[in-house]
């Protein structure tokens, strides 16, 4: 026990000594991103969810993602999709078209949210 406590006395003193950095701002397109693959998960497992509460009364209308929506594979598949998104942003914004690139991320954010939202709505 008082070894742990002089290792935590120690890492606590170099923390405090050590001088504090400014945390520098992440850049918005990296919250975008960030923002279409957690709306993409939240689509995916919402999706799952209320195809598994209620049977085989629904389907999903999405012809590319009807494969996958009964099984985990959905969250491998709209992954894909919004690595392909970020992708495609990615080189917008290098071509000089960083508008297009925030456009095209926040369609596919409201998308994704849009539709997890009426997923969650269904299963209520």
């Amino acid at each position: 026990m008082t070894a742990f406590r002089v290792w935590a006395c120690g890492v606590l003193c170099v923390a405090l000594a050590a001088p504090a950095f400014a945390a520098k701002r992440p850049h918005k397109a990296a919250i975008l991103s960030t923002g279409v693959y957690l709306a993409a998960e939240f689509d995916a497992a919402t999706t799952y969810h209320a195809l598994h509460s209620c049977g085989n009364q629904c389907y999903e209308a999405n012809p590319l993602v009807r494969p996958f929506a009964r099984n985990p594979g959905i969250f491998v598949a709209l992954g894909a999709s919004a690595y392909a998104v970020n992708y495609l942003a990615g080189r917008l914004q290098s071509h000089g078209h960083a508008k297009w690139a925030t456009a095209l991320r926040l369609v596919t954010i409201g998308t994704h949210v849009g539709a997890g939202a009426y997923a969650v709505a269904l299963t209520h």
